[in-house]
Parts: structure tokens; C-alpha cells; sequence
């Protein structure tokens, strides 16, 4: 796929990383192109598909276990480094 099919590109023809798309996805701020075109990138590149399913778990986990209100970006940054310096 060429940048000019990837809804995610830039105005400036910059390419997209994988971690700004997952960023946008996660944020919740992505279109439903976005999701689609995200949905099949991730299942060629295994790092974003790790990072998305991490990610999820993380978030899934720290709202079930908080007041069920939104979780704070900086609380998953660090639960993440933490975990990623784990394995």
C-alpha cells in the first residue's frame, strides 16, 4: 500500500509510524477508514498487534479494578514501561 492509501498520513506526505496510528486508534480519536486500514496492518506487523493487545489489557484491567472512569494516560504509560522492562 502507498502513504496516499493509508488514511493516516500526513499532510505532508510524512510517512506514519506504527505507534501514531495505534496512538490515534487507542485514543479513540480514529475515523472507521482508520480502524479498517489499522485492523489490516495489524495483522502483518506482530510489534503493533503486541502493542495494541498489551495496551487493551492494561486499560481493560486498570477499569475494572478503578472507579470505571477514564484511565489516566501517564498511569498506562508507566504500567506499560514497567511491563516491557519485565519481559
Amino acid at each position: 500500500m502507498s502513504h496516499l492509501d493509508n488514511p493516516f498520513s500526513k499532510p505532508s506526505g510524512e510517512k506514519v509510524t506504527c505507534l501514531e496510528m495505534l496512538q490515534v486508534i487507542l485514543d479513540g480519536e480514529a475515523t472507521e477508514e482508520q480502524h479498517l486500514y489499522f485492523k489490516k496492518h495489524m495483522d502483518a506487523c506482530m510489534p503493533c498487534y503486541k502493542s495494541f493487545e498489551l495496551d487493551m489489557q492494561i486499560r481493560q484491567l486498570i477499569k475494572s479494578k478503578c472507579c470505571g472512569g477514564q484511565v489516566p494516560e501517564d498511569l498506562v504509560d508507566r504500567i506499560k514501561s514497567q511491563v516491557n522492562s519485565i519481559s
